[in-house]
């Protein structure tokens, strides 16, 4: 059986023991509108309210020096509660926590133009002709492509609250734990000038398709759970799908090429 067919077989059964990936780590999800904390009235010492994971969950921390009811718990002095709360989902909502209420509202995002971020995909895929020239460039697209992956999977984790850094980063990476090894394999072997290079790179491209369409929402949507602004976090996008197609394109032009000599 030929090396290509051997590391085919491999990866196939690595995918199959991957856990699929969520869109955004801790299964949090675009969104046009959030709800946030407007205020606690009336204020008490100490205590402050806040949504997190993505407006998913009321956070109250007790900061004071007696403990605090928030609904049928009891929060004692430095500690936090988290919670999800239907009413948090209302344009304009409160929570009683104590003898206050937490106020708070929920407010509207106009979407991004998904147009123009499909345009943007599109030009980046066009882009495996141009890496298709030489293993050097298909080196350097496998580095930004795959390191636009972590990025973003590392960003996605970091913004939710109250979880595990490593599950999450798990979850969030999908097979990107299969493909972040095998692009170094690509490197290596466009630096040693291995034929192999131009194979495992447009493996590597194709799998960083499979790992980033998850986060296509993300062009749809204007809020997202992501550790950064949100113009960042769909330009990594962009660059695992768009650059991914343009990797899976590009290693195949160029194995074809060198088939050919």
């Amino acid at each position: 059986m030929r090396v290509p067919a051997v590391v085919a077989a491999a990866l196939g059964l690595l995918l199959l023991l991957t856990p699929p990936a969520f869109a955004h780590a801790g299964g949090l999800t675009p969104q046009n509108q959030l709800s946030r904390v407007v205020s606690i009235e009336p204020p008490l010492a100490g205590v402050t309210a806040r949504m997190v994971n993505h407006g998913s969950q009321l956070e109250v921390h007790n900061g004071g020096t007696t403990a605090l009811q928030v609904n049928d718990l009891v929060v004692q002095p430095g500690e936090t509660l988290r919670f999800r709360d239907e009413r948090t989902s209302q344009s304009e909502w409160q929570v009683p926590v104590g003898t206050s209420v937490v106020k708070g509202v929920v407010e509207n995002f106009p979407p991004p133009n998904v147009w123009l971020w499909l345009g943007v995909l599109v030009a980046l895929s066009l882009g495996g002709i141009g890496l298709a020239r030489s293993r050097t460039l298909l080196a350097a697209g496998v580095v930004v492509v795959a390191l636009a992956h972590v990025v973003h999977a590392v960003g996605s984790t970091l913004a939710v609250t109250g979880g595990s850094f490593v599950p999450l980063f798990l979850g969030a990476s999908g097979v990107g734990v299969v493909c972040w090894p095998l692009a170094v394999v690509a490197v290596v072997a466009a630096v040693r000038r291995k034929a192999a290079a131009a194979f495992v790179a447009a493996v590597v491209g194709a799998m960083l398709v499979v790992a980033g369409i998850p986060d296509f929402d993300s062009f749809r949507f204007a809020q997202l759970p992501f550790a950064g602004p949100a113009v960042v976090d769909r330009l990594l996008v962009a660059l695992t799908l768009g650059g991914g197609v343009a990797l899976a394109v590009g290693g195949f032009l160029r194995m074809r090429e060198e088939l050919a000599r």
